[in-house]
């Protein structure tokens, strides 16, 4: 039912990554410090990190409404899961077109998320790991927007996502605020 490269899934996926390692990151710094003498800087890290959690606790809540409201919609919708296998298929056959090979990059994305929250990871290796990932991350964008800068493409992702995010609203009225909610939330997590 659900397609691997669905653009609403992949936009909500784009922001909870970032956003989950960022706050694993910013925990870290956090760990490290306690063991120095406390100061200001360490008591403004702590509360900017309980800040950051919890914006990012909603998010993740906001985003598994909208995964709800979305398998809903798909399953009272089932043209539009016809959709977006259309769209896939053709995606995919850009990305294969392009030599590119993003699972590689996806699966060690997902490895340094889970190795960046260890506690024991010292700080060295904690930024030798943001660096990969942002450097992970940079591909896999510049990838992605190198596909739909295919005419083509870049039209069926649009109405792909147009018309999933009408359906949804049409399925739950309260999609409208979930979407803009989150929104903002990622825009102050950004600042």
């Amino acid at each position: 039912m659900q397609t691997k490269t669905s653009n609403l899934k992949t936009k909500l996926l784009k922001l909870a990554a970032p956003v989950a390692l960022a706050c694993a990151f910013a925990a870290a710094p956090t760990v490290a410090m306690a063991k120095d003498a406390p100061n200001a800087s360490m008591v403004a890290s702590q509360k900017t990190t309980a800040e950051q959690q919890k914006v990012v606790a909603e998010i993740g809540k906001i985003q598994q409404e909208l995964a709800a409201i979305r398998v809903k919609t798909l399953k009272a919708n089932p043209q539009l899961i016809e959709e977006m296998k259309a769209y896939e298929t053709a995606f995919n056959n850009k990305v294969k077109a392009k030599g590119y090979k993003p699972e590689k990059l996806i699966k060690r994305a997902q490895e340094i998320q889970v190795e960046a929250t260890k506690k024991d990871v010292s700080n060295d290796k904690r930024t030798e790991l943001i660096k990969e990932f942002t450097t992970i991350r940079t591909t896999l964008e510049k990838q992605q927007r190198s596909i739909l800068n295919d005419p083509a493409i870049s039209k069926q992702d649009k109405k792909v996502q147009d018309d999933v995010i009408k359906a949804m609203k049409k399925q739950d009225p309260k999609t409208t605020d979930l979407l803009k909610k989150l929104n903002q939330l990622v825009m102050q997590f950004k600042k």
